[in-house]
């Protein structure tokens, strides 16, 4: 998806004028198609370099500290969204983005390998004005595995470095690339509007930390101030596809290209919703009790096994894992046996109690996943997990004198 993602910034206006430029460029200096291909290879990584770049110090902030401490102010996630709604506006015209002049006259000359990867970092860097999405990817990717960031990230620097390599093995293939016009300004509003729908994922997760931030009043919330967020996402996701399929219609008489792209924007609606319409079903028959110490202790002493699902709203590998595992069988049945008592702690807020809780297990984030029993020495948790892993846990919890590893 990061390669997918990073080829589409190429049909921007920022981008898609200057592709035959910079080939052309490479290919005069070249003199040879040999060299063509050597120099477009040191200006290809140069692009990957640069995208790399941006997600290290992700990376790093995410290795040495706890992102979800930040994410957990509420100001914070909501300031984020507000940003990224922001640059999705901008992105749509309703304001321009540019860099300094002075970035526009750094030209590097691309005859050597240094001059050519150089060449591509300014490529890569002079696009900016319509790469708003960066802040919506830098957000999301906060919260996930250092190693993860970078793959993204750099996977975003091969797929705009794409073109440029294949174009300087093949300069004739210039000649097919699109001009700039109302399909490249198209891609720059949808890009607008899914941003958008990014934005209300962050806004909802920062509303959400306020309306949790007591255990007791969030499980008393009506189903929909829950799932809200969920339909605002899924409603600029439909407008992004709607606005695809009918713009299609209106730009090109070619049959091929309104079936392609028009039904590329309808599916894209039509799964915005599906999703909306799956996170509130799940809201409605949610089965798992709002985490206490109080609770937590009494089911213990009840003799019940406890399993206490640690998320966030805006923790995306706990909405992941959620979908992926906690929600499906053999696991949801497991979770809905008798003897066992599901919890949620839900960690949107930094006041909510699941933090305390944390802190007890010797924990510093989340997604976690905790499986407790009355004769169990020390509970089974795991960050990352899978269903015969949490179905195997489970009749632990139940087993007298069994000790489970921590994982």
């Amino acid at each position: 998806m990061g390669v997918v993602g990073g080829f589409v910034l190429n049909l921007t206006p920022c981008v898609l004028p200057v592709i035959p430029i910079k080939v052309l460029t490479i290919s005069k200096h070249a003199g040879h198609p040999r060299r063509s291909a050597y120099l477009g290879a040191w200006m290809s990584l140069g692009v990957v370099a640069f995208w790399s770049g941006i997600g290290l110090p992700v990376a790093l902030f995410a290795s040495v500290t706890d992102p979800s401490r930040i994410f957990g102010v509420w100001w914070v996630t909501l300031g984020i969204g507000v940003l990224i709604g922001v640059m999705g506006v901008g992105i749509m015209g309703a304001f321009s983005i540019s860099l300094p002049q002075k970035a526009y006259a750094l030209s590097p000359k691309a005859d050597s390998a240094w001059g050519s990867f150089l060449f591509g970092v300014m490529t890569a860097v002079l696009g900016l004005p319509c790469f708003g999405f960066v802040a919506g990817a830098l957000a999301g990717a906060a919260t996930l595995p250092a190693a993860t960031i970078m793959v993204i990230f750099t996977s975003l620097g091969v797929g705009m470095a794409l073109p440029y390599m294949v174009l300087a093995l093949r300069p004739q293939w210039i000649s097919k690339i699109p001009r700039t016009g109302p399909a490249s300004e198209l891609v720059k509003q949808v890009m607008g509007l899914l941003l958008l729908a990014a934005a209300a994922y962050f806004v909802g997760a920062g509303i959400g930390a306020i309306l949790k931030s007591d255990p007791v009043r969030a499980a008393a919330l009506p189903a929909w101030v829950k799932a809200w967020h969920w339909w605002a996402i899924a409603a600029f996701a439909v407008a992004a596809g709607g606005w695809l399929a009918f713009r299609t219609v209106q730009i090109t008489r070619s049959a091929g290209r309104r079936a392609c792209f028009g039904g590329l924007g309808v599916i894209f609606a039509a799964v915005a919703v599906l999703i909306a319409v799956n996170r509130t079903a799940k809201i409605l028959d949610d089965f798992w009790q709002p985490f206490t110490q109080e609770t937590y202790q009494r089911a213990i002493d009840e003799g019940h096994v406890v399993v206490v699902d640690f998320t966030a709203d805006w923790c995306l590998n706990c909405q992941a894992l959620k979908a992926a595992v906690l929600d499906r069988d053999p696991v949801k049945s497991a979770l809905r046996a008798g003897g066992v008592v599901p919890l949620v702690a839900d960690c949107t807020s930094l006041n909510a109690p699941g933090w305390d809780k944390l802190r007890d297990l010797g924990q510093t984030g989340i997604p976690l996943l905790l499986v407790d029993g009355p004769h169990t020495s020390q509970p089974w948790m795991a960050n990352a997990y899978t269903s015969s892993q949490v179905t195997e846990a489970i009749p632990d919890g139940r087993r007298s004198g069994r000790e489970t590893a921590s994982r």
